[in-house]
């Protein structure tokens, strides 16, 4: 589908493991997945009818719908249903999963860091002395958001829609967890330095000091991002959607396709194309034109403890 608009909508779901990075994998290769569904603004007059027809013809007595509620032979029904809608309109997909093992593995490194710069400070006595400093452990909800959106925008910069206003719809979330993501959006196309202001105890003088880190990266030309988003609305949607619908059983579905790897793929990369190839949506998950060098942060950084050795 061309994008030729200057709004999108992007209705939203997550599926598998929630919590932090404190808590290890369950079961061998468990993932946390986030998907959603990208529709032009020009097109949702003809899109929102039929996928709230969809949500009508399942939707209970009383409550939300989610797949996870309906007895299997209507899972598999709605799933055709989504399925078909989705390739009636030629909708771009995306997905963003992560390991769960790697996400604890990824926290305790940085325990090990920052326990180690405990030490050294111990070692050092400077006058200055700091509190403690502890690691804390990421969302997983966020970090699962952080990649959607980051997959999101880099969509857009490679249809080369430079403004763009972006509404992203998605299911019940706390508010906390929504200010979390509205800040990452923001510093994820924010050029300006980080400062991080502390303070400490100056043992000479005996008083309160303060102080700041400034970190400041000078991207490349061909590195830079060039998209602008000039508005970006998150509407946890408290009615019924069949938009967030669509988006909850394709986030289920890749939750089940990952969950059911076989054990040479377990702990293999998530966000690649070749790891969807077997979803019967694999043409419309499969949205980039260049899928680059990989994703450095869920399949890298936040890597299953046993990839290396499968």
């Amino acid at each position: 589908m061309a994008i030729n608009t200057s709004k999108v909508i992007f209705a939203c779901d997550e599926s598998g493991a929630k919590g932090y990075a404190n808590k290890d994998e369950d079961y061998p290769g468990e993932v946390g997945v986030f998907a959603g569904i990208l529709i032009p603004d020009e097109c949702l007059l003809s899109v929102s009818p039929k996928f709230q027809e969809i949500y009508n013809r399942y939707k209970p007595a009383s409550g939300k719908l989610h797949i996870t509620d309906l007895p299997d032979h209507l899972k598999a029904d709605l799933r055709h249903d989504v399925y078909e809608a989705i390739r009636e309109f030629r909708l771009p997909c995306f997905w963003y999963a992560i390991h769960v093992a790697g996400l604890h593995a990824a926290y305790l490194r940085m325990d090990v860091v920052n326990q180690n710069a405990r030490e050294f400070q111990k070692k050092a006595n400077t006058r200055i002395k700091h509190g403690s400093s502890r690691s804390e452990p990421v969302s997983m909800h966020v970090e699962l958001f952080s990649g959607l959106y980051g997959h999101l925008i880099a969509f857009l910069e490679e249809r080369k829609r430079n403004e763009v206003d972006i509404e992203i719809r998605t299911d019940q979330i706390d508010s906390p967890i929504v200010e979390e993501f509205e800040a990452f959006a923001k510093r994820l196309l924010c050029d300006y330095p980080t400062i991080k202001k502390m303070t400490g105890f100056d043992t000479v003088t005996q008083r309160v000091v303060d102080g700041s880190i400034k970190i400041e990266v000078t991207f490349p030309l061909e590195m830079q991002i060039k998209s602008v988003v000039r508005s970006l609305s998150i509407n946890p949607v408290r009615s019924e959607d069949g938009l967030v619908l669509a988006a909850d059983v394709l986030a289920n579905s890749l939750n089940y396709l990952f969950k059911h790897r076989s054990d040479e793929d377990r702990y293999n990369a998530l966000n690649t194309s070749e790891a969807v190839v077997d979803h019967p949506l694999a043409k419309h998950l499969d949205a980039f034109v260049d899928w680059g060098m990989g994703d450095l942060v869920g399949d890298c950084l936040y890597m299953h403890p046993k990839a290396q050795q499968t």
